[in-house]
């Protein structure tokens, strides 16, 4: 584990200024406490005064580092208990208990639970703790003497934790890779000619540690054409001590080749100004930590008077350096290198060709992955496996964390630097990180709640709020490239898997990722200080995986990863006894989530963590909350997003008044929310309201929620009465970006027009505005607002369903519209001007989507311009798609120059060939447009950039395109879908030259394809489905270059195609009327072959298997193919064959006496009525691990050989008769995974009368159909790797396997048997206590949570 490395000074002083607080003093005077209170300050203001010299002898010094982690430990302790104290204080205040003069706080008495001796005890025990706690904070106080730590008296640390050789400008360019790019770039930044604001120009080189940013300066520096450009040139290594006179010495010596051994600041930078100002120069500043603009100035003064092009590079890991001595910019910003490059780099330092050698080329490919760009990390590497030969050394290195690697390793210490310089309060923040997996995507929002929640952010800027200064705090963190930004995403972060290990390591023993060990039944175990537990979440979660977590004494944090769980699918299951018996027993927790589980209920119990800030359980099952929530009155976060079944939220909400983010988004069943949310006036994140039409949460109780920002969705608004109620909800001053307003979509909202529009234009939100959805608007018109060009930020608007509606508002106004949807307004007819916005130069300037649906009233679509007709115009649109607007039949020309997807669904086709240029087009899809019997001309000759052409539902097409060949404009044609078009009989004469994709759907009269289809050498797919006449392929048969030919319900196909070689993938399948295969050899290449339901189809020829051919085929399916038998009997000689799927072969009585195919994997046989036995060299058969028989009544006395070794998985369904279990030999199938049996036994009574019947590797095990079964006896107990236990249609079985196996067990099945699921149903039957711990249990199909 990391040994860490503390920096508690943030956290210490928060803890001092807490204790010396007005309002804790005043509570430990009343409770009479006061004396230890002043104790504990006293003896923190000594500690905080040694506190700095402490952080810095600690890497040096093991004993201080101990006395350190005490420190922390007990600072934990201490903070829980402060907390402890003052939640019970606030949650009696809140239940308005009035508090006896005599009261002690050892008298608080937990408000869920009633009053008892136990919770007297517990809170005698609060009061002990304090005292422990003073006389450990004595003893700590006092050892600082012992240990001769320093009080800082003003002077500041200087010693670096790390000690760097100072860098030079000289390098070895033959030994770096991959920055020629890079490189080019720099010198033309040096070189550029451009007019700058100064003479002299500073270029801020930025990157974290190790990523090159020295190297990349050496390599400009030492270039040949810098030499000839620039005069002077200096170098200077700065490091972490920004010292002016000493750097203004060292450029001095630098320019003028004298020692500078002058201490006079102004003589020195005088005689250097003089200098320089005849100069051209060029000086870099290497590895400059300085954030102080004005120690920057101080420097900047002699240097500023260069000749013009006169330059500085500065190399920074801080983004704030750059913009301190230079501008956004004029910074570059280093990439990390490419795994090659980075292959080569450690090629290069450990001396090692990984050309020929495989084995050292596989382990030097993971350490690049390690490595994920790094050069620093690279080179060490590679310097460190200099020494090493063997493949055990190297992967020694390879699988060592980085604190493990040897002294001479220098990734750490580099990194480290980077972690020393952070504030104080960032240190504690980075450290957290390490309970998140490496490449975790973060989201910023997402992470400063967490922060919040474990109390990080207490110490408050009064002007900010606690999620301001977190998110400062994270742009500080990026700024210093601990985070970087996902390619091509905003809004999502990672951190380098390097810089994960830094955190890991400094974090040492307070935090852990239970993430290692794949086996989630296998108990982990903890260090016993943790505070701090992630664990990557996996489908099923038992108890015993978090047994050990009852062991540790202040755990705070319970979080699986990832934090929130989006997927619908897979469920994930977790054992009920850790919601009841676990998670109520880690009473210090402050972040907890429950996200992503199938749990369907929250216990009361949970009022036992009053500590808790931040509670997830979004993406669960819950239908409630209980009441018992109210307790958590220090609760911050509490997340519902995804909840689909929660149906309405308690009153009791409105006592959490610490509460600031309630995420219920994406909730469809909450129709109901309680008035007393209206009392949260400390809530920022509320993006669902529910507007009740009686009693519950009305628009006017938003009125105390002045902090709302982010995210509001507002439903039911047909339930306002009074307009006043909208005026006090005070939108336009509430912080919105993104508002959906929505009317129940009724004929109700239309019986008061003037009613709607009132409360509609009230509803203004505030100018910041970025997205705006309203639906079922029942006014006739739009207010003035929408469409208002202040609403500079508003980039999507959508509009659904607004019935009364005549015309849309001025949208092309909005200078910011990037996205625009509507839909169902069947009142609007015309479509001119009044979109457009009057007196608009350029209408919708950034408008790149646009979507018009179900549009059924709407009839002309004009342009803008007063009374002339001129194009339609959206210079920047890329995505346009108009579905269901068939009455449209005007439309002025349209102009879209940029345009690249287009998609027209039942329209007219007055609406296609009213484009005018679409030669940015390369996806077009037309579907249902009425008359349209080709593709017009006109609009073809535009397409020269097509890639994807799909054709669809278009009833009256004849041709796709003219009689005249237009195929010349259509060469980057790739992709070409013609479905459901009844009257094309044939696609024309030809096809575009560089088709590749060919895709036929449901087009009923389609008879042939065209003659010179065999010419396309491009094609590489071909797919015909459910096209009836399709009477055969071309006579040249089909292209040389195909490689997938699927036909599906060609009942008029006769015959399949000639020539196909190269083929390699071949499906048929319901073509009833096929005979004859092609003439010519079967496709070698063949890798996959599917015939199904043809049962008309010849048998294959001897001819078409050259002797010698070696055939690829790799997966074989075959289901009701009467002549299937010749092929079945060259099976072994698939040598490549790895799955082999039967079904319904009649014809099938033995497999050949050869055996099976040496490579296959996969065998499934089913339905073959005939088939009598299996081969007796199955048993050889060491490669296939699948087996599956099902339905194949003459199969008599399975298994009639031994089975195949190596099987994982084993399925026998619906034979007549079986061997006995017994001699079955499964206890010798050592990696049996999985076993299904369903029949063969109607007798059979006790499954076994032994352990040994089943291998102990087997983990799912199913049976079914046993009538007259009635124990299991013993044979499962034994079966310690079983998860999955399936019982099904066991009418008579009244009996479980032993406790010890349904502890272990994931999922619980049991169906259809009367004589065990009574005594299985939840909390009434009597085995209920045993299998209550299973994650999933699905009684006769459903799963036992599962609320109504």
């Amino acid at each position: 584990m990391a040994v860490g490395e503390l920096f508690l000074s943030a956290f210490i002083q928060v803890l001092f200024q807490q204790l010396a607080s007005g309002a804790m003093m005043a509570l430990a005077r009343r409770e009479k406490i006061e004396s230890h209170f002043k104790k504990l300050s006293l003896n923190f203001s000594m500690i905080l005064a040694v506190l700095d010299d402490a952080e810095e002898k600690q890497l040096t010094d093991k004993t201080v580092k101990v006395w350190l982690e005490n420190l922390r430990d007990l600072a934990y302790d201490l903070d829980d208990v402060l907390d402890e104290i003052i939640t019970q204080y606030m949650i009696q205040e809140s239940k308005g208990i009035q508090h006896h003069r005599a009261s002690r706080v050892w008298k608080f008495i937990p408000t869920c639970s009633s009053y008892t001796p136990n919770a007297l005890i517990s809170n005698y025990r609060i009061m002990s703790k304090i005292k422990d706690i003073t006389n450990r904070i004595q003893f700590v106080a006092n050892q600082k003497t012992d240990l001769k730590l320093n009080e800082n008296l003003g002077r500041s640390f200087t010693r670096p934790s790390v000690m760097r050789l100072p860098s030079t400008s000289l390098v070895n360019e033959s030994q770096v890779y991959g920055r020629d790019e890079d490189k080019e770039a720099i010198l033309d930044m040096l070189l550029a000619n451009e007019p700058f604001h100064d003479k002299v120009s500073v270029i801020p080189i930025v990157g974290m540690g190790g990523i090159g940013k020295t190297t990349l300066a050496q390599l400009v520096y030492n270039d040949r054409i810098i030499k000839q450009n620039f005069h002077v040139k200096a170098w200077v290594c700065v490091t972490e001590e920004f010292d002016v006179l000493t750097i203004t010495k060292t450029i001095f010596k630098e320019v003028t080749k004298m020692n500078g051994e002058s201490n006079d600041l102004n003589m020195l930078q005088v005689s250097l100004q003089d200098k320089l100002s005849k100069s051209k120069f060029l000086i870099v500043l290497d590895d400059v930590w300085n954030e102080s603009y004005e120690k920057w100035y101080v420097l900047f003064k002699p240097l500023q008077f260069g000749l013009p092009g006169s330059r500085i590079i500065v190399t920074t890991r801080i983004d704030t350096v750059a913009l301190v001595v230079g501008s956004p910019r004029s910074a570059y910003h280093l990439k990390l290198l490419t795994d090659d490059d980075c292959l080569a780099l450690l090629a290069e330092h450990s001396r090692k060709s990984f050309h020929g050698n495989l084995d050292f080329q596989k382990v030097g490919h993971g350490l690049v992955k390690r490595c994920k760009g790094l050069p620093l990390a690279a080179k060490t590497l590679g310097g460190l496996l200099r020494s090493k030969e063997t493949m055990e050394e190297w992967e020694d290195v390879l699988n060592s964390k980085i604190w493990d690697l040897p002294e001479e390793n220098s990734i750490l210490p580099v990194l480290r630097l980077s972690y020393h310089h952070l504030p104080s309060h960032l240190k504690h923040l980075f450290s957290y990180c390490s309970i998140f997996p490496k490449d975790y995507e973060f989201d910023k929002n997402e992470l400063v709640y967490l922060w919040m929640g474990e109390g990080f952010l207490e110490k408050t800027d009064e002007r900010k709020t606690k999620e301001e200064l977190g998110i400062r705090y994270f742009n500080e963190l990026l700024s210093r490239s601990f985070f970087q930004r996902l390619s091509g995403c905003d809004s999502i972060f990672v951190m380098h898997d390097l810089i994960n290990d830094l955190a890991q390591f400094v974090a040492g023993g307070t935090s852990y990722r239970l993430d290692e060990k794949m086996d989630t039944n296998l108990e982990y175990r903890l260090p016993e200080k943790v505070r701090h537990a992630s664990f990557l979440r996996h489908e099923y979660e038992v108890f015993q995986k978090f047994e050990a977590f009852l062991k540790v004494q202040g755990l705070r944090t319970f979080l699986p990863m990832p934090v929130q769980n989006s997927s619908v699918w897979p469920p994930f299951y977790l054992s009920n006894k850790i919601l009841v018996e676990l998670v109520p027993e880690l009473p210090s927790l402050r972040v907890l989530s429950l996200s992503g589980y199938s749990i369907t209920e929250v216990p009361s119990s949970i009022c036992n963590l009053i500590h808790l800030r931040y509670l997830n359980l979004s993406g669960t099952s819950i239908v409630t909350l209980p009441n018992s929530l109210s307790d958590l009155i220090r609760l911050q976060t509490l997340s519902l997003c995804n909840c689909r079944f929660i149906s309405k939220l308690p009153p009791c909400l409105g006592n959490l008044s610490n509460l600031r983010h309630l995420e219920n988004s994406n909730t469809d069943q909450l129709t109901e929310m309680p008035v007393e949310i209206g009392k949260l006036e400390n809530l920022q994140t509320l993006p669902k309201i529910v507007l009740s039409n009686l009693g519950g949460l009305g628009l006017k109780d938003l009125r105390n929620l002045k902090l709302l920002r982010g995210k509001l969705a507002i439903f039911e608004l047909q339930n306002v009465r009074d307009v006043e109620d909208v005026k006090e909800a005070s939108l336009r001053y509430k912080e919105l970006d993104e508002l959906q307003l929505t009317w129940r979509n009724d004929a109700n909202n239309t019986l008061d027009k003037s009613f709607d529009e009132e409360v509609m234009d009230f509803l203004e939100p505030n100018e910041n505005l970025k997205k705006l959805n309203i639906e079922f608007y029942g006014g006739g018109k739009f207010p003035i607002w929408i469409g208002d060009p202040a609403f500079r930020k508003l980039s999507i608007v959508i509009l659904r369903g607004c019935n009364e509606c005549t015309s849309l508002p001025p949208l092309g106004q909005l200078p910011e519209l990037k996205e625009l949807h509507v839909r169902d307004m069947p009142k609007i007819k015309h479509i001119g001007a009044e979109f457009y916005g009057y007196g608009v130069a350029v209408p919708f300037p950034k408008l790149e989507i646009l979507r018009f649906n179900d549009m059924i009233g709407w009839e002309k679509w004009s342009s803008c311009s007063n009374g002339e007709e001129t194009h339609i115009q959206f210079p920047h649109l890329r995505q346009f798609a108009m579905l269901k607007c068939q009455r449209l039949t005007y439309v002025s020309p349209l102009s879209f120059p940029i345009l690249r997807e287009l998609d027209l669904e039942e329209c007219n086709m007055v609406v296609l060939e009213s484009f005018h240029i679409l030669e940015s087009l390369i996806y077009l899809k037309v579907e249902s447009i009425a008359e349209i019997c080709d593709l017009p001309g006109k609009l073809i000759h535009s397409l020269a950039a097509l890639e994807v052409l799909e054709c669809c539902s278009c009833t009256e097409l004849l041709s796709l395109w003219p009689s005249e060949n237009p195929l010349d404009h259509l060469i980057r044609l790739k992709r070409l879908v013609i479905a459901d078009c009844s009257q094309l009989v044939s696609l024309g004469e030809g096809l575009p030259s560089n088709l590749e994709v060919l895709e036929l759907f449901r087009c009923a009269n389609l008879t042939t394809l065209p003659n010179d289809l065999g010419n396309l050498n491009s094609l590489r797919e071909l797919i015909i489905k459910n096209c009836p006449k399709f009477v055969n392929f071309p006579v040249n048969g089909i292209p040389p270059m195909l490689k997938r030919l699927e036909i599906l319900s060609c009942n008029a196909l006769e015959s399949l195609p000639r020539n196909i070689p190269n083929l390699e993938r071949l499906e048929i399948k319901d073509c009833l009327a096929l005979q004859t295969w092609a003439t010519g050899n079967f496709p070698v290449d063949l890798k996959k072959l599917s015939i199904k339901n043809c049962t008309q189809l010849e048998p294959l020829l001897e001819t078409m298997f050259p002797e010698e051919s070696r055939m690829c085929l790799e997966e074989l399916s075959l289901c009701n193919w009467l002549n299937s038998n010749n092929l079945l009997q060259r099976m072994n000689k698939f040598s490549n064959l790895v799955e082999l799927y039967l079904s319904s072969c009649y014809s099938l009585r033995h497999f050949p006496k050869e055996g099976l195919p040496p490579r296959l994997r996969s065998l499934s046989v089913e339905d073959c009525a005939n088939l009598k036995s299996l081969p007796l060299r199955v048993r050889s058969t060491s490669s296939l691990v699948s087996l599956e028989i099902r339905s194949c009544p003459r199969l008599d006395l399975f298994p009639k050989c031994d089975l195949p070794p190596n099987l994982t998985s084993l399925r026998i369904w619906d034979s007549k008769k079986f061997k006995p279990l017994a001699e079955w030999g499964l206890h010798r199938l050592a990696s049996l995974r999985e076993f299904s049996i369903c029949g063969g036994f109607k007798e059979l009574e006790v499954l076994g009368d032994k352990e040994g019947l089943f291998p102990k590797s087997l983990v799912n095990f199913s049976i079914a159909r046993f009538p007259k079964l009635s124990s299991l006896s013993k044979v499962l107990d034994n079966l310690t790797s079983l998860r999955h236990l399936s019982i099904m249609n066991c009418g008579k079985l009244n009996d479980l396997p032993c406790d010890q196996l349904l502890e272990k067990l994931w999922h619980l099945e049991i169906s259809e048997c009367a004589g065990l699921g009574p005594r299985c149903v939840k909390d009434r039957g009597e085995y209920w206590c045993k299998i209550s711990g299973i994650p999933c249990v699905e009684i006769d199909g459903s799963y036992v949570y599962k609320q109504s």
